[in-house]
Order: structure tokens, then C-alpha cells, then sequence
């Protein structure tokens, strides 16, 4: 090149500059309120993101190739869910419209963990994960099925009921163990982030078991979660099934989170959280959960719905809704249901507001959404052109962040930093230093992972309801949702888009 042609190459070099560094981001996020639960930084400020991070935070002018005006709005990190059993693709456009980035089946957990993984893999919105499933394990060792890896979806838990569902009425046979040991540590070395043990659902096992099982979580360095065993509040109740748990949790050395206190607890919520608090004071790592609704999500074989449920629960038959015509039960249709549709979806009204304010105001509880799929013409088929509103089942899938959001502006019970927290950085922290794919979650920082949730502050509100056709509505105020930098609702529309990846442990096999 002669020195005339190196000279213009140069000034046109200078020229191009400034255009050159306004497409220096792949997303600008401008004029947003940036909120961290982890450092508390509260702050106007633009976000500039690239290749999937977040690489600039700064009160400079930044340029992009896609610019948001978050004006008025507040970006938070994405939104964590450990208890999501929604797993298909209209439960993702409904956790994404709430604000949910990391949905995470981590309370009933999945089986075989390779084929839940499998499933997800190149067309998931939001990231996605599991727990090994203690109960599922089972399943397949004591009746022999395949639970499928999407185990609401695969319906072996109904084909189980064909020879006596072994493995949630067999009784506690130590002979069994070995068998169900090498099916748990095949999940976990096929890269489940910890062990679920929803034994509310299979009361039988015996404690040895899960004392056994919980060894392979400390051989692996991973937690444990749980539905713990007893839904009540007079004995056995769930403060009995929350100190069996944490006796097995301290005595293998291994973090636990513990489900939904107020639903198995009740008017026993405030003591199981003070049982929580004394543990983490002796240092223990664990911390409780909750969902910000007075009803739950069942079926009619539930162990806690068998005969004496009035007295164990507080309840009447009517306090039960079929989920999927929105009647309320009489005792004998309950009855009727137990022999001829044991599997039949309900609604049950159990907790009061003041159970759930109790948690929502304990420090070291997380919200989880206990999501469940949704019923879709008269099957568990939702996919990503079902109708908002089309799916019966219960609210909390829909509309929980965006609840938690609306009650803290409502009642000044939490602070906003405070609500962000227990959805973003706590649940979070909890996982980080077992999957280190969370340490880069449940941020906003430079150097994050660009997941992003932005909202109004104002008016973020859930939409969904106990009533059939406003179970499934989403929530509204949530316009942008970011999942590892794409966005996947753009002006409050979900794009069908593959942006989620497989949040897991190790894998060893």
C-alpha cells in the first residue's frame, strides 16, 4: 500500500470509529433502575451486554445493536425457580412472562436424569434442570418402569398403580437398598444437580433409606431437597418430617433446601421456620421455601388425603376443587374418586394469608412457584401456540413472581431488594458452590450471565386465578425477559426461540 493509500486507510479507520464502538454491544439496556440483591446496588444506569454476559454497567451513553429503553423499569437478574414441574413449552412461555429465567425441577426432581436432558436439549426458552428423583429411583427399581425423565409427562407413575405403586406402598425392606443406591448415583453421575425426596408422597420409605441415599449427595458434594414426609399439623406432622430432615442433612454434612414450609406445616409455619433458623444459627446450610398462595396443588392418592385428612388438615371435602372442572368435592365423590380416579388433579384451600406472610418476611426463605403442568383439552399437551387461559390447574405457575412482586408493593411487608433476593441471589448462593454455573446467575454485575428480567415496579402484577380460564393467564408488567442474552419476551411477546442451557452437576458417566 504507498503512503497516500495507508494515510486515507487511516482517516477513514478514524472516521469509522465512532460508528464502530456504537455496535460494539449486541444489547444496550438504557435508563433502567439496576437492582442486585447481592451488592445492593440500586442505580440508574445502562447495561451493555455481549456474547451472552453482561460486560458493561455504567452511567455512560452505550450503543447497540438492539437498544431497550427500560425507562421507569427496574432490571433485575433473572428470575430463579427451584420447584417448577411445569416441562413443557406453554409452561415456559408462562415462567417467562413471570419473569422466570432458570425454572429448575429440583423438589419431585426427574428420571433417568440422561433422558430429561435429553429432552430439553436445543429447544428449551429458559434454562432448565433436575434434581435426581429419590421417588422415581424407585419407581423404576421397585415396579420396574422407566420413568420417561419427564415423569408428569410419561405417565409411568399411573401405569405403577397397576401392580400397587411398590414404590410409594412398599414398606421400608433394606434389601432393597443396594438396588436403589446404584439408581440414584447413575442420576447423579449423569450430571443432577442433587437428591429430591418428596417423601410426603411415598410416607412408607423408611428414614435408613434416605439416611443411605443422602451419602451418595455428600459423596458427590451436592444437596438435598425435600416435600418433607408428613402434610399436618398435629402429629405426625410437618415439623416432624422438617427435623427428620434435618438430622439427615447434618448428619451427611450436605445443604438442604426444604419445599413449600407453610403448605406442610400450616398453623405450625412459624415454629418450622424458627426450626430452619436454629439449624442455619448451629451452622447448618439450609433454607425454606414458600409460594404466595392459600391453595395448594394435589391429587386425590396423595398419602396426606387418605381418610383423617379433615382432622390432619383442617379441611372439609369442599375445601378441595377439581382442578380440571373447577367443582368443589363432596365427601362422596371424594370417596368415589379414591377407587375409581385416583389420580385426579385437585385444588386444595389449606393455608392462611398469615402462613404465607410468615415466610414471605423470614429472612432465608426463597420463593418457589411448585409450577405444575397445566391441563390442556383434557391432557397434559400444552405447547407453544396453546392460548393463554387454556390451561386449567392452579395459578402459581402463571403468576407467583409476579404475585410476590405485587404483595411487596402492596403491603411494605419486604422491602424490593428484598423480594428480588429471595427469587434471584439467594436461591442462587444456595447452589453456587456445588454448580458453578450459579455463581454467574442471580446478578446483575459485570461479568454475569445475561439473564435478565425487566419489570415496572408500579404495576407488575399476576393475572391468573383460581377460576377455570384465569388459571393460565400471564402475568403483565414483565415486558422484557433476557435468557443467556437473547431476548425471549420482547414487549411482553415470548419469541419461540431456543436461548435456555442445561444448568447441571458433574458428569461422571
Amino acid at each position: 500500500m504507498n503512503k497516500k493509500r495507508l494515510i486515507s486507510a487511516i482517516g477513514l479507520s478514524l472516521l469509522l470509529a465512532p460508528f464502530a464502538y456504537a455496535q460494539s454491544f449486541d444489547i444496550v439496556i438504557k435508563n433502567g433502575r439496576i437492582m442486585d440483591p447481592e451488592t445492593g446496588f440500586d442505580a440508574t444506569a445502562n447495561v451493555g451486554i455481549n456474547n451472552g454476559f453482561v460486560t458493561e454497567i455504567s452511567t455512560d451513553n452505550l450503543e447497540g445493536i438492539r437498544e431497550i429503553d427500560a425507562s421507569g423499569h427496574v432490571v433485575a437478574p433473572g428470575f430463579i425457580d427451584y420447584h417448577s414441574h411445569g416441562q413443557d413449552l406453554f409452561a415456559q412461555r408462562l415462567y417467562a412472562r413471570d419473569g422466570v429465567t432458570t425454572p429448575m425441577d429440583l423438589e419431585i426432581g426427574q428420571y433417568p436424569i440422561n433422558s430429561y436432558y435429553d429432552y430439553w436439549d436445543g429447544k428449551s426458552i429458559v434454562n432448565y434442570g433436575a434434581n435426581v428423583s429419590h421417588a422415581f429411583a424407585r419407581l423404576a427399581v421397585l415396579d420396574g418402569l422407566d420413568p420417561g425423565g419427564r415423569v408428569f409427562y410419561e405417565g409411568s407413575a399411573t401405569r405403577a398403580m397397576d401392580d400397587g405403586q411398590q414404590w410409594k406402598t412398599k414398606l421400608y425392606d433394606p434389601l432393597d437398598e443396594a438396588a436403589i443406591l446404584e439408581a440414584v448415583e447413575e442420576g447423579l453421575q449423569q450430571g443432577g444437580i442433587g437428591i429430591a425426596y418428596p417423601i410426603g408422597y411415598y410416607t412408607v420409605v423408611g428414614s435408613p433409606e434416605v439416611m443411605a441415599v443422602t451419602s451418595l449427595a455428600a459423596k458427590y458434594d451436592l444437596p438435598i431437597t425435600t416435600h418433607v414426609r408428613y402434610l399436618s399439623q398435629i402429629p405426625p406432622s410437618g415439623f416432624m418430617g422438617i427435623t427428620e430432615m434435618l438430622t439427615i442433612a447434618r448428619e451427611n454434612n450436605v445443604p438442604l433446601l426444604v419445599h413449600h414450609v407453610p403448605s406442610n406445616c400450616l398453623g405450625l409455619t412459624e415454629k418450622c421456620l424458627d426450626l430452619i433458623d436454629n439449624a442455619r444459627a448451629q451452622g447448618q446450610k439450609v433454607i425454606g421455601e414458600f409460594y404466595p398462595y392459600n391453595y395448594a396443588g394435589t391429587y386425590v392418592d396423595a398419602d396426606y388425603n387418605k381418610p383423617g385428612y379433615k382432622e390432619r388438615l383442617g379441611v372439609e371435602a369442599s375445601d378441595y376443587i377439581v382442578t380440571e372442572t373447577g367443582e368443589p368435592l363432596t365427601d362422596e365423590e371424594f370417596d368415589r374418586l379414591r377407587t375409581e380416579a385416583p389420580e385426579t388433579q385437585l385444588l386444595m384451600y389449606t393455608m392462611k394469608d398469615e402462613y404465607i406472610m410468615e415466610a414471605m418476611t423470614r429472612p432465608g426463605v426463597i420463593v418457589g412457584s411448585d409450577a405444575m403442568p397445566y391441563i390442556v383439552d383434557g391432557g397434559l399437551n400444552g405447547d407453544f401456540e396453546t392460548p393463554y387461559g387454556a390451561g386449567a390447574g392452579h395459578a402459581r405457575g402463571a403468576g407467583t413472581h409476579a404475585k410476590v412482586l405485587r404483595m411487596a408493593r402492596e403491603t411494605g411487608a419486604i422491602s424490593l431488594m428484598d423480594a428480588l433476593s429471595k427469587m434471584t441471589y439467594e436461591p442462587a448462593a444456595f447452589l453456587e458452590d456445588h454448580v458453578p454455573q450459579m455463581k454467574l446467575r442471580g446478578r446483575i454485575q459485570e461479568g454475569s450471565v445475561a439473564d435478565i428480567t425487566i419489570f415496572d415496579p408500579e404495576n407488575v402484577t399476576d393475572n391468573s386465578g383460581p377460576e377455570n380460564g384465569k388459571n393460565s393467564l400471564p402475568s403483565s408488567g414483565i415486558p422484557y425477559v433476557i435468557v443467556n442474552g437473547t431476548i425471549v419476551v420482547d414487549d411482553s411477546v415470548v419469541q419461540n426461540v431456543s436461548a435456555g442451557v442445561p444448568i447441571r452437576g458433574k458428569v461422571s458417566q
